[in-house]
């Protein structure tokens, strides 16, 4: 069993190695210093498979797959490994196949299961573990607008757990504007619901330069782009976050349309904390480019 495919293969496996990579940074710094505890919230399968139909003229189209390791996979193969280990998913068959594919490995006992919404299940463990003396590492990898505002806010609330976020920010936010400014009734909650707030219309919406006629209802302007759309969830996590926001956004997407950007934070708010979570991050990201190539 393989998790659906979304994004693309290039866009997903760089998302993937990144995250890898700072995992991997990540224990090498801190092994033996605290005990730390990976939150995969959509943990899937732990693979991701990926097809494209190849056309030919002498042979009929066939489907040409392509498996990767997912984010569990990737964070089970850290070393040191992670004092904990919690895989959060809605989905039993998910679960089920995450417990079968690591039965047998020799840090199977550090794992903890979940099977429930990512944001309660989050929410949960932030307000109830200790974490003045643990620290950690969530991955909120949605394929929508799953992510609640108040997940970000109990992760930050921690103060000792850094965050990476792949914020949907053309999937979820500027497509759910229609180009003539309106929004359509179920999308407007949704919006607040991601943002905590509705200041997404003051931010991504203007009055209408052509004015109203006979006295309809006054237009609107979609300004809102995929950037812009991050660059607003980026200022509300400063907000929350006290240690800090990594200024660099990494998009994400197919033939180089960003349907998300992956964003970073960190709740320690100790000036150590701050330096090595830009130093591990910055070195992810150099990495998964001199791999991937340099995103412009």
């Amino acid at each position: 069993m393989v998790q659906r495919k979304f994004g693309s293969l290039g866009a997903t496996d760089r998302k993937l190695d990144m995250i890898g990579e700072y995992l991997a940074m990540y224990q090498s710094a801190l092994f033996g210093k605290f005990e730390t505890t990976y939150i995969d919230a959509f943990a899937g399968t732990g693979e991701v498979q990926f097809g494209e139909t190849k056309n030919s003229l002498l042979d009929s189209d066939e489907e040409a797959k392509t498996v990767i390791a997912g984010s569990a996979v990737r964070a089970m193969g850290v070393t040191p490994p992670f004092s904990h280990y919690v895989f959060i998913d809605k989905r039993k068959k998910c679960i089920k196949a995450l417990r079968r594919k690591f039965e047998n490995n020799p840090n199977a006992s550090r794992i903890t299961y979940q099977v429930g919404d990512a944001n309660e299940q989050v929410q949960e463990l932030c307000a109830h573990q200790g974490w003045k003396n643990r620290r950690g590492v969530v991955l909120l990898d949605p394929f929508g607008s799953q992510v609640d505002w108040v997940t970000v806010e109990a992760i930050a609330a921690t103060k000792s757990l850094d965050l990476w976020y792949l914020f949907p920010a053309g999937l979820s936010v500027f497509r759910q504007i229609r180009s003539d400014g309106n929004v359509d009734p179920t999308h407007g909650p949704s919006l607040t619901r991601i943002f905590g707030t509705d200041d997404w219309k003051t931010a991504f919406l203007k009055p209408s330069s052509q004015g109203d006629l006979f006295g309809a209802p006054p237009r609107t302007e979609k300004t809102v782009t995929a950037e812009s759309a991050a660059e607003f969830m980026v200022e509300k996590m400063r907000s929350v976050f006290r240690g800090g926001v990594l200024d660099e956004m990494i998009p994400l997407g197919k033939h180089a349309y960003p349907s998300y950007y992956l964003l970073f934070a960190w709740g320690n708010e100790s000036p150590k904390a701050k330096e090595l979570a830009i130093k591990l991050s910055k070195a992810a990201i150099k990495a998964t480019d001199r791999k991937h190539g340099r995103l412009i």
